[in-house]
């Protein structure tokens, strides 16, 4: 997956979106986003960072998904959009 997300990101994007649709218990959460969802937006933040904003905006599962989010090489902007996306004041 690591893979999809630094060279295939719209792979990767639909991969995320699949496994989410799943019921998944914390510990599943926090490996998506922990992994996938911070690997892409740390590579592909600009292109992405739009769809992951609507996602958190019409979904409470995502918005919490996205508190496994750390911003690892993200740009501060996107750093910025993220936290406000999952609910934090920036």
């Amino acid at each position: 997956m690591f893979e999809a997300c630094t060279d295939a990101p719209e792979i990767a994007w639909s991969a995320i979106q699949q496994i989410f649709q799943h019921e998944l218990t914390a510990k599943q959460i926090s490996v998506l986003a922990a992994g996938p969802v911070e690997t892409l937006l740390a590579y592909h933040g600009p292109a992405f960072i739009e769809r992951v904003e609507q996602e958190a905006r019409q979904s409470d599962r995502f918005r919490y998904l996205l508190t496994g989010v750390w911003r690892n090489s993200m740009t501060q902007e996107i750093w910025d959009r993220v936290r406000r996306a999952r609910g934090e004041k920036v």
